[in-house]
């Protein structure tokens, strides 16, 4: 098996003119399933740091340990630096000092080129791309987001998306489909739900459900009610009010069957009293007398 390596630069034309404690940010970029970017700040006693993260599309326990040498301007600066990029342990950066006596030595001036040589030595969980040699060998259509592509299978894709169903339909002999004002990542994640290599957890199910009912993509919403209804931290408001907003009955009707005298009904009550259905009002009020009688 090949070795996975990669090579990711900043180039700094304006060092001199950074302002202290300024971040400043390169360009992200995808290396086997995960994005990467590098950033650097420069300190009031004219040291600066470097960092180099990692944030993959992997939900849960995901790590990616590493070995990394730090290059500037062609010198190597650190070399053979071990690195964990963890989920779990929110621990999703390298970074590295360079000192300001170290500047005349590695030729660190008005400008500046650090090079993050970094090799992947284990990966765990799953790291499933859409624009890998497997995705586009079993894809028959691209969607682009911006600059990533996503190669998928529109039968599949069809199946779980009335949305894209239509779409596909109207496209006909089209290889390649633009998405416009859709977030990447996040749509990386909805397709994660639906090919089922990703799971559902509190942090996504805000942008899984307002993505699955933009394209009516029912499996991804019952997947989010499951996830609610078994594990999930939200609170009982917010369980309930997602109920409705998504219609996912059996979530509603767990939370109707929780209720209790210490329930907050007040709680319940929507912004806009028609986000509710006048059934859905029926409902709290009779579970609301119940309580006072």
């Amino acid at each position: 098996m090949s070795e996975k390596k990669f090579v990711i630069t900043l180039v700094l034309g304006n060092f001199k003119s950074i302002k202290v404690f300024e971040k400043i940010n390169g360009n992200a970029e995808k290396h086997y399933g995960a994005n990467w970017q590098t950033r650097l700040i420069k300190y009031d006693n004219g040291d600066s740091r470097v960092f180099l993260s990692c944030e993959s599309f992997q939900t849960g326990n995901w790590s990616i340990h590493t070995t990394c040498d730090v290059i500037i301007n062609g010198k190597p600066y650190e070399y053979g630096a071990e690195r964990p990029f963890e989920f779990h342990k929110n621990n999703m950066s390298f970074d590295q000092d360079i000192y300001k006596d170290d500047y005349q030595k590695y030729g660190i001036d008005k400008s500046v080129k650090i090079e993050f040589h970094v090799k992947i030595n284990k990966m765990t969980g799953s790291f499933r791309s859409f624009d890998d040699d497997e995705a586009k060998e079993s894809s028959d259509v691209v969607l682009v987001i911006g600059d990533q592509k996503f190669y998928v299978c529109k039968t599949y894709l069809s199946y779980h998306s009335t949305h894209f169903k239509y779409l596909f339909a109207g496209k006909i002999g089209k290889s390649i489909i633009e998405l416009r004002g859709i977030d990447a990542k996040e749509f990386h994640t909805f397709l994660g739900i639906i090919y089922g290599f990703l799971l559902v957890e509190d942090a996504n199910v805000p942008n899984l459900l307002k993505m699955a009912a933009s394209f009516d993509a029912k499996i991804v919403i019952e997947r989010c009610e499951k996830f609610l209804m078994a594990s999930s931290k939200y609170n009982f408001v917010e369980k309930f009010q997602l109920s409705r907003k998504y219609k996912m009955e059996n979530l509603k009707d767990k939370c109707l069957s929780e209720m209790n005298k210490k329930t907050d009904f007040v709680g319940l009550a929507p912004e806009n009293p028609e986000d509710y259905s006048a059934n859905t009002w029926k409902e709290l009020y009779l579970k609301a007398v119940n309580f006072i009688q």
